[in-house]
């Protein structure tokens, strides 16, 4: 008995589609994945906490300047959204 038509075309699909998976999967393991540039980790000093911010020293004065103090607040604070986002049309 011969094979038929109908199943010789569904072996040529599945065999075109397997070409291809197998094609891509060496294309991607052969040239695109060698082709990317590694990048080395940052350098991490084993002493990295936050004890060096013990001794950190934030100076106010600022905020007593006479510049700081004649600032004014323009608008409302805090700011108030009102109505947002698009009418409905369909709405009734």
């Amino acid at each position: 008995m011969a094979p038929s038509s109908s199943s010789n075309s569904k072996l040529y699909i599945a065999l075109i589609v397997l070409t291809g998976l197998v094609g891509g999967y060496v294309f991607y393991s052969q040239w695109i994945k060698p082709a990317e540039v590694l990048i080395p980790p940052p350098l991490i000093n084993k002493q990295d906490n936050l004890n060096s911010f013990k001794t950190l020293k934030i100076d106010f004065k600022v905020l007593d300047d006479s510049a700081y103090k004649s600032l004014i607040i323009s608008g409302e604070s805090p700011v108030n959204p009102g109505v947002t986002g698009k009418k409905d049309l369909f709405a009734q």
